[in-house]
Protein backbone atom coordinates (compact mmCIF):
# COMPACT_ATOMS: atom_id res chain seq x y z
CA UNK A 1 0.00 0.00 0.00
CA UNK A 2 1.13 3.71 -0.87
CA UNK A 3 1.44 6.20 1.75
CA UNK A 4 0.54 9.61 0.43
CA UNK A 5 3.31 12.21 0.69
CA UNK A 6 2.88 16.09 0.15
CA UNK A 7 4.66 17.57 -2.83
CA UNK A 8 6.05 20.73 -3.00
CA UNK A 9 2.47 22.55 -4.02
CA UNK A 10 1.15 20.84 -1.01
CA UNK A 11 3.66 22.86 1.29
CA UNK A 12 3.59 26.08 -0.62
CA UNK A 13 -0.23 25.83 -0.43
CA UNK A 14 -0.23 24.85 3.04
CA UNK A 15 2.16 27.75 3.83
CA UNK A 16 0.50 30.51 2.35
CA UNK A 17 -3.26 29.40 3.60
CA UNK A 18 -1.45 29.60 7.00
CA UNK A 19 -0.41 32.84 6.04
CA UNK A 20 -3.94 34.08 5.43
CA UNK A 21 -4.98 32.53 8.55
CA UNK A 22 -2.98 34.40 10.45
CA UNK A 23 -4.16 37.50 9.22
CA UNK A 24 -7.86 36.53 10.02
CA UNK A 25 -6.66 35.24 13.56
CA UNK A 26 -5.36 39.36 13.87
CA UNK A 27 -1.85 38.18 14.29
CA UNK A 28 0.08 39.77 11.23
CA UNK A 29 0.38 42.96 12.25
CA UNK A 30 1.06 44.61 8.44
CA UNK A 31 -2.92 43.20 7.92
CA UNK A 32 -4.24 45.46 10.67
CA UNK A 33 -2.45 46.93 13.49
CA UNK A 34 -4.04 50.13 13.99
CA UNK A 35 -5.98 48.51 16.96
CA UNK A 36 -6.54 50.84 19.94
CA UNK A 37 -5.14 50.61 23.61
CA UNK A 38 -7.40 47.27 24.97
CA UNK A 39 -8.62 46.30 21.69
CA UNK A 40 -7.35 43.26 19.34
CA UNK A 41 -6.66 42.73 15.76
CA UNK A 42 -9.95 40.73 15.01
CA UNK A 43 -11.82 44.03 16.61
CA UNK A 44 -11.18 46.22 13.87
CA UNK A 45 -12.65 44.34 11.02
CA UNK A 46 -15.44 41.72 10.85
CA UNK A 47 -15.77 38.51 7.92
CA UNK A 48 -18.46 38.21 5.64
CA UNK A 49 -19.34 34.44 4.99
CA UNK A 50 -22.19 32.63 3.44
CA UNK A 51 -23.42 30.20 5.52
CA UNK A 52 -23.20 28.84 9.14
CA UNK A 53 -20.95 25.95 7.80
CA UNK A 54 -18.28 28.28 6.75
CA UNK A 55 -18.41 30.71 10.02
CA UNK A 56 -18.10 27.04 11.59
CA UNK A 57 -14.96 26.04 9.60
CA UNK A 58 -13.57 29.58 10.53
CA UNK A 59 -13.86 29.01 14.03
CA UNK A 60 -12.14 26.02 13.81
CA UNK A 61 -9.36 27.22 12.25
CA UNK A 62 -8.81 29.41 15.82
CA UNK A 63 -10.32 32.40 14.11
CA UNK A 64 -12.40 34.90 17.02
CA UNK A 65 -13.28 37.85 14.63
CA UNK A 66 -16.59 39.13 14.01
CA UNK A 67 -18.08 36.50 11.40
CA UNK A 68 -21.53 37.20 9.54
CA UNK A 69 -23.24 35.29 7.44
CA UNK A 70 -24.95 36.96 4.53
CA UNK A 71 -27.13 33.59 2.95
CA UNK A 72 -30.64 34.59 2.05
CA UNK A 73 -30.43 38.07 3.21
CA UNK A 74 -31.24 40.83 1.02
CA UNK A 75 -27.95 42.04 0.13
CA UNK A 76 -28.69 46.00 0.35
CA UNK A 77 -29.83 45.39 3.90
CA UNK A 78 -27.42 42.80 5.34
CA UNK A 79 -24.62 45.54 3.96
CA UNK A 80 -26.38 48.56 5.67
CA UNK A 81 -26.50 46.34 8.99
CA UNK A 82 -22.89 45.94 8.52
CA UNK A 83 -22.19 49.40 7.93
CA UNK A 84 -23.45 49.99 11.22
CA UNK A 85 -20.75 48.49 12.93
CA UNK A 86 -18.02 50.73 11.68
CA UNK A 87 -15.30 47.91 10.82
CA UNK A 88 -13.23 46.76 8.03
CA UNK A 89 -15.14 44.28 6.07
CA UNK A 90 -13.44 40.92 4.95
CA UNK A 91 -15.15 39.50 2.01
CA UNK A 92 -14.67 35.68 2.19
CA UNK A 93 -17.53 34.18 -0.10
CA UNK A 94 -16.91 30.50 -1.62
CA UNK A 95 -14.61 30.61 -4.45
CA UNK A 96 -17.43 29.44 -6.96
CA UNK A 97 -19.79 30.70 -9.43
CA UNK A 98 -22.12 31.65 -6.97
CA UNK A 99 -19.48 32.83 -4.51
CA UNK A 100 -17.87 35.04 -7.19
CA UNK A 101 -21.34 36.21 -7.66
CA UNK A 102 -22.14 37.67 -4.05
CA UNK A 103 -18.51 39.14 -3.43
CA UNK A 104 -19.26 41.05 -6.58
CA UNK A 105 -22.45 42.38 -5.39
CA UNK A 106 -20.85 42.68 -1.56
CA UNK A 107 -18.16 44.75 -2.92
CA UNK A 108 -20.70 47.20 -4.99
CA UNK A 109 -22.93 47.44 -2.01
CA UNK A 110 -19.55 48.49 0.34
CA UNK A 111 -18.46 50.90 -2.10
CA UNK A 112 -21.82 52.56 -1.97
CA UNK A 113 -21.90 52.77 1.41
CA UNK A 114 -18.37 54.23 1.92
CA UNK A 115 -17.49 51.02 3.93
CA UNK A 116 -13.54 49.80 3.86
CA UNK A 117 -13.37 45.95 2.38
CA UNK A 118 -11.04 43.99 1.57
CA UNK A 119 -11.64 40.29 -0.34
CA UNK A 120 -7.64 39.76 -0.94
CA UNK A 121 -7.70 36.81 1.46
CA UNK A 122 -10.38 35.65 -0.48
CA UNK A 123 -8.29 35.33 -3.60
CA UNK A 124 -5.63 34.43 -2.17
CA UNK A 125 -7.16 31.12 -0.76
CA UNK A 126 -9.04 30.81 -4.18
CA UNK A 127 -5.78 30.89 -5.86
CA UNK A 128 -3.98 28.03 -3.42
CA UNK A 129 -6.88 25.65 -2.77
CA UNK A 130 -8.42 25.75 -6.19
CA UNK A 131 -7.95 22.43 -7.41
CA UNK A 132 -8.67 21.09 -4.10
CA UNK A 133 -11.98 22.96 -2.56
CA UNK A 134 -14.18 25.24 -3.90
CA UNK A 135 -15.78 26.77 -0.54
CA UNK A 136 -15.16 28.17 2.64
CA UNK A 137 -16.91 24.91 4.45
CA UNK A 138 -14.27 22.92 3.15
CA UNK A 139 -11.46 24.75 4.17
CA UNK A 140 -10.58 23.47 7.46
CA UNK A 141 -10.66 19.32 6.55
CA UNK A 142 -8.58 20.71 3.65
CA UNK A 143 -5.97 22.23 5.85
CA UNK A 144 -6.06 19.29 8.28
CA UNK A 145 -5.46 17.21 4.88
CA UNK A 146 -2.54 19.38 3.79
CA UNK A 147 -0.98 19.16 7.71
CA UNK A 148 -1.03 15.78 7.76
CA UNK A 149 0.59 15.08 4.37
CA UNK A 150 3.32 17.47 5.47
CA UNK A 151 3.84 15.67 8.62
CA UNK A 152 4.28 12.64 7.15
CA UNK A 153 6.51 14.03 4.63
CA UNK A 154 8.63 15.37 6.51
CA UNK A 155 8.68 12.26 8.77
CA UNK A 156 9.93 10.36 5.72
CA UNK A 157 12.50 12.78 5.25
CA UNK A 158 14.13 12.66 8.77
CA UNK A 159 14.11 8.69 8.73
CA UNK A 160 15.84 9.33 5.13
CA UNK A 161 18.20 11.21 6.57
CA UNK A 162 18.72 8.92 9.89
CA UNK A 163 19.26 5.96 7.26
CA UNK A 164 22.14 7.37 5.00
CA UNK A 165 24.16 8.34 8.37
Amino acid sequence: MRRETATDRDIIALEAIESVLEELRGNNADFDGDQGQGQTATDSFLIIVEGRRDVSSLRNLGIAADIYPCANKPVAAFCENIAEKKKKVIILTDWDRKGGILAARLEEQFKNLDVPFDMTQREKLLYFTKREIKDVESLYSHVEKLNNLVHVHQDFEKRDERNEE
